[in-house]
């Protein structure tokens, strides 16, 4: 019998593996009142101030492959569930400047319990080397995607 991994395009699995980690992701989350894309937009923003990098909406919009709208309906529940602040940019008053609370700070600190059980989740079973692999491979794919993209 044929294996439906044989049967569809890796497109298609890529997205359902997706789709399954948001899923999960979202239930380890729930007791912090986030989502997994809000969880994961938040780390973004975090690890670019930590770099000393100015976070605006437009930042995000590029580095995170998202829509303005998108980014604008994160930002605005991370905003009111108490993760971020905005207030204007002290260098051009018309953009907004992006700040972590300490309800992020928190939540920092304890999230790589659930971004660690997923990808424990996504490679069970695998050795490290076959870890390190998928890694690289993902990589790959990723940058193939990306310069492909680029040329359209």
């Amino acid at each position: 019998m044929q294996s439906v991994f044989d049967m569809y395009p890796y497109s298609l699995y890529i997205k359902l593996i997706a789709q399954k980690v948001r899923e999960i992701l979202d239930q380890l989350l729930k007791n912090h009142g986030l989502n997994a894309s809000q969880a994961i937009l938040l780390c973004h923003i975090h690890q670019s101030l930590e770099e000393h990098m100015e976070i605006n909406r437009k930042f995000l919009e590029k580095s995170m492959a998202l829509s303005g709208p998108s980014v604008t309906n994160l930002l605005n529940g991370l905003e009111k569930s108490g993760f971020i602040t905005r207030s204007s940019s002290p260098a051009d008053g018309r953009n907004l400047s992006i700040d972590i609370t300490a309800k992020a700070k928190q939540f920092l600190n304890e999230r790589n319990g659930a971004l660690s059980k997923s990808e424990e989740l996504i490679t069970q079973g695998m050795s490290d080397a076959e870890k390190a692999m998928f890694a690289s491979l993902l990589t790959r794919a990723f940058e193939n995607v990306e310069k492909q993209l680029s040329k359209l």
